[in-house]
């Protein structure tokens, strides 16, 4: 064994104890820190149509959004994420992208591994119901659907009347005169043919449909044109349909027609089409206001007819 001998022999030793002390901490800054593995989707949050959070549920490599009710579903997002720590995600958090199932989100760890994530979309609406009566309805006429879970939203829903050939007619909103989660009255057009429909309810991917019902004519409803206010004795007074009525009649209508003034007054028809009808008033007729006329049909019923007031003149 090797002594040395000094005279300052605690500052010989000192030295060497500074010495070995830098030495070791030289050695540890040399050391690699492991870098970190982890990959996650921590948190990821949506705002909703009012502007609410909404939290998406994250299971396994699926990013599960369920969205409320009632609410028009955005087209784009900008999600909220949070990752694990020293982790990054692109698209990154906050970035807009495509509200849809499919659209990918990769989690990127500090060792450079890489988790992929993909977005379910659910909508969370449950599914509509609705009844209608089984009674025969006029065109014209207003249609009630009554249940539950309708959504109102007309971007969203839409009806439609379906034929017996499956020709599919929508009725669009215009038509409609109340629409709640438990009530649609819609008018059916006159422009739909008479026979037998199914209604047709599709809200987003969900589709409902009841029916059959049966549509029959509209009511006859004839008026003088607008710029008729006098008839002569012996001339025409014309009478036309203001919802396209007239087309249904025209072979069930005779060649007479009554006046009530007040006792029974007959005249008669002189033509009849789909766009109007054509009676001539007898020269002896009296003078005055006619608002009102009974169509005889060829079974022997009449029909009355109120129209505007028109004078009756020399």
């Amino acid at each position: 064994m090797i002594y040395f001998k000094s005279r300052s022999g605690g500052h010989f030793i000192g030295a060497l104890l500074i010495i070995l002390i830098t030495v070791l901490a030289f050695s540890s800054c040399k050391k690699d820190y492991v870098k970190y593995p982890y990959n996650d989707i921590e948190r990821f949050v949506i705002k909703d149509a009012n502007g609410a959070d909404l939290k998406a549920s994250i299971e396994n490599d699926n990013i599960i959004v369920y969205y409320p009710p009632f609410q028009t579903v955005p087209d784009f997002i900008n999600p909220q994420i949070t990752t694990s720590d020293r982790a990054t995600v692109e698209p990154a958090s906050g970035t807009k992208v495509a509200f849809k199932t499919g659209t990918a989100f990769k989690v990127k760890a500090q060792d450079g591994t890489v988790k992929t994530y993909t977005l379910k979309t659910y909508l969370s609406a449950p599914t509509p119901t609705f009844t209608i009566s089984d009674l025969p309805y006029r065109l014209g006429t207003d249609v009630y659907l009554t249940g539950e879970f309708m959504n109102p939203d007309t971007t969203i829903s839409k009806l439609y009347m379906v034929s017996q050939t499956n020709k599919e007619i929508q009725i669009h909103s215009s038509s409609f005169t109340q629409f709640t989660a438990s009530t649609l009255f819609f008018t059916i057009p006159t422009s739909v043919d008479t026979g037998s429909y199914r209604i047709k309810l599709k809200t987003g991917d969900q589709i409902l449909t009841k029916g059959p019902i049966h549509l029959d004519p509209p009511f006859l409803i004839l008026n003088v044109p607008a710029n008729t206010t006098t008839v002569k004795r012996g001339a025409e007074l014309v009478l036309q349909p203001v919802n396209g009525s007239l087309k249904y009649y025209t072979s069930q209508i005779s060649s007479q027609a009554v006046f009530y003034k007040p006792t029974a007054i007959s005249v008669n028809v002189t033509s009849i089409t789909n766009a109007e009808l054509k009676l001539t008033i007898p020269t002896n007729f009296p003078l005055g206001d006619i608002n009102f006329i009974s169509l005889k049909f060829k079974d022997g019923t009449e029909y009355p007819i109120n129209f505007d007031n028109v004078q009756i003149i020399e």
